[in-house]
């Protein structure tokens, strides 16, 4: 399940499940960037922190 939480200085936090992450070889830190889709979102990593 992916979660968005709100953090007290506005900053939106997504949580993808661990592992996708590890499938994906995530970092905490990852950059990501969102794309519109007409079904919903298309995810596309943009660099992975060593």
């Amino acid at each position: 399940m992916v979660r968005i939480q709100k953090l007290p200085s506005g900053q939106l936090v997504v949580t993808i499940p661990k592992v996708l992450a590890e499938y994906e070889g995530l970092k905490k830190g990852t950059e990501l960037e969102f794309k519109k889709h007409k079904d919903g979102f298309i995810l596309k990593i943009k660099g992975v922190n060593k």
